[in-house]
């Protein structure tokens, strides 16, 4: 049988995995965006939402149900029911993304011209058809592995997937570009769909090749009464996280709508529209989601391991969860939203050649903590059989965010800076909705000292990161420069942190991987 991993440790192996991709992944989304520019990127951005939506009505929230069932389960040591749960969500799956592939393909037309009101996203929403089965099949098996804590076949399909996606969609992004910039938008999905195609590959080479489990026979293990109580089941967790993330899929799918005809009642055209939709979406959240990597690796990793600990009414444990969840993200996501802030220029100019990326960065980073906490709230609330809560949430905060675009972005005087800010306003509200569920809900109280040490902590490195970069090493190239203030200020950080007593030196050095070599370079 695969090895079981504990909590943080799952979490770093998707952490690092998570680097990985989401760092070849930024680093193809900015050779992308130089190579077939800003329009392209805003064609691929406004086709984007589709596909999020379309999973979300074909998965059915049934990754997050097979993760949590799966937990349950092996928490109970019981081998049979997590082969049952593997098979009728598969099956629920399958049928469901090949019919909705189907509908799908015969709505583009309306779609591409009523909806998203430029035609031309009509070729990028085409090479969406083949994702949605691929998608929904990998997307149980992650959710099952997931479930039973080995996080090592979810690294591996991310990073082979990350690799053939770049591949192919960098090859056929600039073949195409000669005949305009729709089919290099098209050329750039068609690379996803190889991506995908290869990380299914190879989650299925992971289940096969596992050792097999002892069953019983076929015949015992799918009773009528049996197959009845885990769809009941599947359903009860799977519909409210449906909802919840239908809602925000839904707002995300008419969100370029939305912008495009805000700004157009704004004066704006069509066409800088959705260049100025490219650089907001496709770029400045480009950098400002990316330490997200590490929230969502704690959030995967999170649901089965609460979901674990209810199933044995280990309330302390379910406690001790959240607050390493909580913590971690805090310790990350404060200081990268300092150093995005501080950093907005230099960064835009130096991967996307342009200033107004870094306009959108600074409007946004100071908000970009509550997205970066968000996701471990979601995942508790999921986790403890609280998905209804998480779905009003959302829905409060996607119609918040909606409203704020119609009535920020149709203003001459805000224009797309609007959008951002109601991107800002989405984001918060979610996060303090899912905070107050959570207190109302099982009594979880915050710990002051910690937050205002790590608070004092970031606010100190971004100020000697800033310090750095401006006025000292002056004579060297701005890349190795701003490198370096980010080095130094990361150092400052930790031995801050160890200071002011929010880590041990012991908590770093049980770190997997990389504790050793903090082993000897900590004090």
């Amino acid at each position: 049988m695969a090895k079981k991993q504990n909590f943080m440790h799952g979490a770093m192996i998707l952490v690092v995995a998570g680097l990985i991709t989401r760092g070849l992944g930024t680093v193809y989304r900015i050779f992308l965006s130089r190579m077939i520019g800003a329009e392209a990127i805003g064609l691929y951005q406004m086709a984007f939402p589709s596909l999020i939506l379309l999973i979300t009505i074909v998965t059915a929230g049934l990754p997050i149900a097979v993760s949590k069932m799966v937990a349950e389960s092996e928490a109970l040591r019981d081998t049979k029911q997590t082969q049952r749960i593997l098979r009728i969500s598969l099956s629920i799956v399958t049928s469901i993304s090949l019919a909705i592939s189907i509908l799908f393909y015969f709505l583009i037309p309306f779609i591409s011209q009523y909806i998203l009101t430029d035609e031309r996203v009509s070729h990028t929403l085409v090479m969406i058809v083949p994702i949605i089965p691929i998608i929904s099949i990998s997307s149980v098996l992650r959710g099952y592995f997931q479930g039973k804590q080995n996080m090592i076949p979810s690294a591996t399909s991310t990073i082979i997937e990350t690799i053939f996606r770049m591949g192919v969609g960098i090859t056929l992004s600039l073949s195409f570009l000669s005949m305009g910039v729709q089919y290099a938008s098209a050329g750039a999905m068609l690379g996803m769909v190889a991506g995908e195609l290869a990380g299914n590959f190879i989650l299925l080479l992971h289940y096969f090749t596992q050792k097999r489990e002892k069953n019983r026979p076929f015949t015992q293990r799918f009773l009528l009464n049996q197959h009845d109580q885990l769809y009941a089941k599947m359903f009860r967790i799977a519909i409210p996280v449906t909802a919840s993330q239908l809602i925000g899929s839904l707002a995300y799918f008419i969100e370029p709508g939305v912008v495009s005809h805000s700004l157009a009642f704004a004066g704006i055209s069509t066409k800088m529209a959705t260049i100025q939709y490219g650089q907001l979406t496709g770029m400045a959240l480009l950098v400002i989601t990316f330490p997200t990597v590490i929230t969502y690796s704690l959030s995967v990793s999170l649901i089965p391991a609460i979901s674990e600990a209810a199933a044995q009414k280990n309330q302390t444990l379910v406690y001790k969860r959240l607050h390493q969840a909580l913590k971690m993200a805090y310790l990350i996501g404060l200081p990268a939203s300092i150093l995005m802030f501080i950093m907005a220029d230099p960064v835009s100019q130096l991967l996307f050649n342009s200033y107004q990326v870094g306009h959108f960065i600074k409007i946004i980073s100071p908000f970009s903590i509550f997205l970066y906490i968000q996701r471990p709230l979601a995942s508790t609330l999921q986790g403890l059989d609280y998905a209804k809560e998480s779905m009003k949430n959302s829905i409060i905060g996607a119609s918040a965010k909606t409203i704020a675009i119609i009535v920020f972005a149709s203003r001459s005087s805000l224009g797309i800076d609007g959008v951002a800010m109601a991107i800002n306003l989405g984001m918060a509200l979610i996060t303090v909705l899912h905070f107050r569920s959570i207190i109302q809900l099982i009594g979880y109280s915050i710990e002051i000292k910690p937050l205002v040490s790590i608070s004092l902590a970031a606010i100190l490195m971004g100020y000697a990161s800033y310090y750095i970069f401006i006025h000292s090493l002056q004579q060297i190239d701005i890349i190795p420069r701003l490198l370096i203030a980010i080095f130094l200020g990361s150092i400052i950080y930790l031995y801050l942190l160890l200071l002011l007593k929010v880590i041990r030196k012991q908590d770093l050095e049980r770190v997997p991987w990389i504790g050793s070599f903090l082993h000897h370079i900590l004090p």
